[in-house]
């Protein structure tokens, strides 16, 4: 059939034949994270050049190890980045990016290994985990483990030989001041929150007691009531001190640590997760999550939690049942919505997982990996964005050395859409960063953005699609943008479209697409020319009114729609079918169930 400048459609029994796959009852998400590829970034080396008031003096030079790194959005609008360089922890820096993680500032040094005197005799005091907070007031808290590197393996006087240091900026980690001690006993990975009232809570893996010769760890909290200056009452505190909130047993050891935490929306208590794992034995349902409602926060029998393990479900439980992993890492989005980062297996698959939880930290669903790698961290960095980060060991020049990976993730949620239709911008013009479109641009060196409308006749796709060589042969051997689309009692549609303008749409007749109408729309701009390779292109946007009698028939009002956006890619102009599709990914095409929702106005 020819194309033409108006739709073209047959209505055929197809459009009743069948329904939707039978949809596995899950939870509502409206939230998915699509990772943006053009955000990626590798860090190999920092060049240091300042340091903090704690290690005085330094000569310029490049850093080139860069572990277990940790990147948060701070108030001012800029990231800090905090690092060590060695895998179990050396010397500790921060650097800073004013552009989102484009470019970052020279490293401060925040502590230097140097000699010391332990249980052992001489020996090194060095440093590991650094990670921070921003407080109520401003200031930007960073807490880390300090060790004697000797000592520390001195297992009957260890807790004499390891404890925790924090230590103060002023200005968003440009500065920093003299290190602060403020535990004392063998520990890692100390964690921060601040809680609505201004209590600071301390999260550590605490390995202070020994079974069987080997180190038994637990995660325990100390708590900070005047910003920082005493913890639990003391300037120093020690593992007489600490409160215990999760240890997991067995007949071999204990297994809790590497807690990070976030406080729940309306006041609904404090969500905790971690991971179950010990140097020499692992538990397989790792990691877990342990809560506590505002009320109680924490103020349970500790002692019967470090004789026996607990607390018991529903306090604690595992994050996803399909997931084994270590190193997870908790944020909040701005909606309220619990986000959690852990390396480790999905369903097989290696590597860092974003797993996205309720408001209640409960439900976590939707993965996605942006990249493979182990100890990073996750936080919200705005309305519409999250930025993930990790790190990675390789081989240079004959030594293995760290790397830290970071990548910014767009978050696509469910609409309400008003009823109307409206302009679309420029493709040049058109604002990348800072849009409520959806978003998809991960697997290939190209990117969509789509967004919805609808009036009486039509439903309306809006979308723009960048790519340096834009071809367009057949609708589906293109570059091409494509929505599924599911309704209640419905079979599913599926509507692509080109840079041509050129679109198909189908139904699902069963399990296979029968096209059921076609066309070409002239609501397209092309910046760039189609099927020549030797150009470099922007893209193209495309408006196309799809009718409701394409799409099952008129909706009523209210009616909730559900739909997955997908990208067609090629790399360059062929007559081969395009076989590299890109689906937003934490949504399985099989149950629309998994899928962000359009609900009509």
């Amino acid at each position: 059939m020819r194309y033409s400048s108006a739709i073209l459609f047959i209505l055929t029994s197809s459009l009743v034949l069948g329904c939707c796959k039978t949809e596995r009852q899950i939870a509502e998400s409206d939230v998915r994270i699509s990772w943006d590829r053009t955000t990626y970034t590798e860090h190999t080396s920092a060049q240091v050049s300042s340091c903090s008031e704690e290690v005085g003096t330094i000569t310029p030079f490049t850093e080139e190890n860069l572990y277990y790194p940790r990147i948060k959005r701070l108030s001012d609008g800029s990231l800090l980045m905090s690092f060590e360089n060695d895998h179990f922890g050396w010397d500790l820096y921060t650097r800073r990016s004013e552009n989102n993680g484009r470019t970052w500032s020279d490293a401060v040094m925040l502590t230097k290994t140097h000699p010391a005197t332990s249980t052992v005799g001489d020996d090194f005091k060095t440093y590991v985990n650094p990670d921070f907070i921003e407080l109520q007031d401003g200031r930007i808290m960073l807490a880390y483990q300090w060790r004697y590197k000797l000592g520390y393996n001195d297992l009957p006087n260890t807790n004499v030989n390891c404890g925790i240091e924090i230590m103060f900026s002023d200005d968003f980690g440009r500065t920093w001041g003299k290190a602060q001690p403020v535990y004392v006993g063998r520990c890692w990975e100390p964690a921060l929150l601040q809680l609505p009232s201004g209590e600071i809570q301390m999260f550590i893996t605490s390995s202070q007691e020994l079974i069987d010769g080997m180190s038994a760890p637990q995660v325990v909290i100390i708590r900070s009531f005047d910003g920082g200056k005493t913890w639990q009452g003391k300037s120093v505190c020690d593992i007489d001190d600490n409160e215990t909130i999760s240890r997991t047993r067995d007949d071999r050891s204990t297994y809790d640590g590497m807690a990070t935490g976030v406080c729940l929306d309306d006041n609904a208590g404090i969500a905790v997760p971690y991971e179950v794992w010990h140097g020499k034995w692992v538990v397989d349902q790792s990691p877990y999550i342990v809560k506590t409602d505002m009320e109680t926060n924490w103020h349970g029998d500790h002692a019967a939690i470090r004789a026996h393990g607990g607390p018991e479900w529903p306090a604690k439980k595992q994050i996803n049942k399909d997931f084994y992993g270590y190193g997870p890492y908790s944020a909040k989005l701005t909606t309220g919505e619990v986000l959690v980062l852990s390396n480790g297996t999905y369903k097989g698959e290696q590597g860092i997982w974003v797993f996205i939880g309720d408001k209640k930290a409960d439900n976590f669903r939707n993965p996605t990996s942006p990249f493979d790698g182990y100890w990073g961290s996750i936080d919200c960095i705005g309305e519409n964005s999250v930025i993930a980060t990790g790190t990675v060991k390789y081989r240079k020049d004959g030594s293995v050395r760290g790397l830290v990976r970071s990548e910014i993730g767009r978050l696509n949620r469910s609409k309400t859409l008003a009823k109307g239709d409206r302009e679309l911008q420029g493709i040049a013009s058109f604002d990348r960063e800072n849009n409520d479109f959806w978003f998809l641009g991960h697997s290939f060196p190209s990117s969509v953005y789509a967004d919805f409308g609808y009036d009486d006749d039509n439903f309306i796709l809006y979308s723009y699609l960048y790519d340096s060589v834009l071809t367009a042969l057949t609708t589906e051997n293109s570059d091409a943008v494509e929505i599924l689309l599911a309704r209640d009692g419905q079979p599913q549609r599926k509507v692509v479209v080109n840079g041509r303008g050129a679109y198909k749409v189908y139904v699902d007749d069963n399990i296979a697409w029968k096209p059921i109408a076609w066309g070409v729309t002239n609501e397209v701009e092309v910046a760039g020319t189609l099927n020549n390779d030797t150009d470099k292109d922007l893209g193209y946007s495309v408006k196309l009114r799809v009718p409701w009698a394409c799409l099952g028939g008129k909706p009523s009002g209210g009616e909730k729609i559900r739909c997955h956006l997908r990208h067609h890619y090629k790399a360059k102009t062929s007559e081969k079918p395009a076989w590299n599709i890109e689906d937003v990914e934490g949504e399985n095409t099989d149950y629309p169930s998994e899928w962000l929702s359009l609900t009509l106005k």
